[in-house]
């Protein structure tokens, strides 16, 4: 079991915040970019992550991310 964020939120937030970019996503979010991208492409994120993304968009765990079974991460990963 794995968590990951939902398919299309990030596209959805980046458009309602005019985030155009993987770095301005990742100011917003205070995390580095590449950390960022590891994690949209289907990474397990930490904790840390996952607090300041919940954090930055003023959303609850359950509205960010979903639990998903380990041979869903890897397809998604791939």
């Amino acid at each position: 079991m794995g968590i990951r964020l939902k398919p299309g939120l990030v596209e959805r937030l980046r458009e309602t915040r005019g985030l155009s970019s993987d770095a301005a996503l990742a100011r917003f979010v205070g995390v580095d970019r590449t950390t960022l991208r590891r994690i949209m492409a289907g990474g397990q994120p930490s904790g840390a992550f996952i607090a300041c993304f919940c954090s930055a968009f003023g959303l609850g765990l359950g509205e960010a991310f979903e639990v998903v079974d380990a041979s869903a991460r890897r397809r998604v990963a791939a």
